[in-house]
């Protein structure tokens, strides 16, 4: 019960401060996009818009998210909330993460007309937006401000993102493969008919991933709460 008011009231701030609108926006845009792209490239254009935007499109988000609160005192009553740090984080996780997911459904059905494994795809973009969401939170807990967030999560996001980039191009090497934004590029093809099929060692990747950030974000987040709880106490 803890878990689904935190869910909910993660949608109603992302609906206060225009989440919803901006990924509505860039959505038209990349919608527009594909629907312009020649047919022959249709498909590797749909996989990296999808991969970077909205897939990863949350690293920057849920930074913003993060400060937001932060800026209004709201982690200052932790000390007295009955949620739990991993209570929290996966909230801000799934919440935007579903919002990525429906925004990647609607770009590939009204983008590129023709069908899609949307099963697929929608399992895609949710595991592999929930793992770039809490890369953005364990980086925005080390932030003072959006701006030093913007800064600081700029070369994170390169790192993540130029190995997929890379093996889309056809340049490949078994250490790329183990990157995040690798697997799900793979399974993103894959959902759109670029290649054969989603790969199954793929999706484990990403499950890895997961739990591995899962752990990690759990103590971070839960120290910065602690410490900023206190602090304002």
């Amino acid at each position: 019960m803890r878990f689904l008011n935190a869910l909910k009231n993660d949608f109603r701030f992302q609906i206060r401060y225009g989440f919803y609108f901006l990924y509505a926006f860039f959505s038209v845009v990349y919608i527009v996009v594909l629907l312009i792209t020649p047919a022959e490239y249709k498909h590797m254009t749909a996989s990296l818009i999808i991969l970077t935007d909205p897939a990863m499109l949350g690293i920057f988000f849920i930074g913003g998210i993060w400060l937001l609160e932060k800026g209004e005192g709201l982690h200052g009553f932790w000390n007295i909330s009955p949620l739990r740090p991993l209570e929290y984080i996966l909230a801000k996780a799934i919440s935007l993460a579903a919002l990525s997911t429906v925004s990647a459904d609607l770009i590939v059905l009204i983008g590129m007309g023709s069908m899609a494994h949307f099963v697929d795809l929608s399992f895609s973009v949710f595991l592999g937006a929930v793992i770039f969401n809490l890369i953005g939170l364990m980086i925005a807990s080390y932030a003072h401000s959006v701006n030093h967030y913007m800064l600081i999560v700029c070369l994170p996001t390169a790192f993540l993102s130029i190995p997929p980039v890379l093996t889309a191009f056809g340049i490949t090497h078994p250490l790329l493969e183990l990157f995040p934004g690798t697997a799900l590029w793979h399974m993103i093809a894959g959902a759109i008919g670029m290649t054969r099929s989603v790969n199954d060692l793929t999706a484990m990747v990403l499950i890895i991933w997961l739990g591995l950030l899962s752990f990690l974000t759990n103590k971070r987040i839960g120290a910065a709460l602690q410490s900023e709880g206190g602090q304002d106490a």
